[in-house]
């Protein structure tokens, strides 16, 4: 499902096909659910860390702290540094599921929906989940105590 703020007092909603993967996975025989949305330009291409110099390896150029293309090349991976300079492009990388469903404007979100096998015995368990950023390197992850009653 993507939901997408109202900028109104309206809002609105539309169902996306899912992007699973199964190969390359670990651990082997996991699943990864890829987001249905095809990413515009994230930010800046390059944004230096704190502590990077001159000679950091990979640096960012001063050209690079807007939203510009160039060559897919590595990124410094420093303390800080923000650096996205693959898949940071004004086009869409895949056909949008629907109009407006697009792009990087915080204008959307994403609901997904855990279903408990009703086989899963009553008790205290914990449902985590991690979410790997396909154009930047950050990972974000968290966890909730669930307790299944009946």
């Amino acid at each position: 499902m993507i939901r997408r703020p109202p900028r109104s007092t309206l809002s609105s909603s539309s169902a996306a096909s899912d992007v699973y993967k199964r190969q390359g996975t670990y651990p082997p025989g996991s699943m990864w659910s890829m987001i249905p949305l095809p990413p515009d330009w994230l930010g800046p291409r390059c944004l230096a860390g704190p502590n990077d110099t001159d000679s950091t390896p990979y640096g960012c150029q001063d050209w690079e702290k807007n939203l510009v293309d160039g060559e897919c090349e590595p990124c410094p991976e420093t303390p800080g540094s923000d650096c996205s300079r693959c898949d940071n492009h004004a086009a869409p990388a895949f056909v949008p599921p629907c109009d407006g469903c697009q792009g990087s404007d915080h204008h959307h979100a994403i609901r997904d929906i855990v279903k408990v096998p009703s086989t899963l015995a009553p008790g205290k368990y914990v449902l985590g989940w991690r979410w790997d950023c396909e154009a930047t390197a950050q990972v974000w992850s968290n966890c909730a105590d669930v307790t299944l009653v009946l």
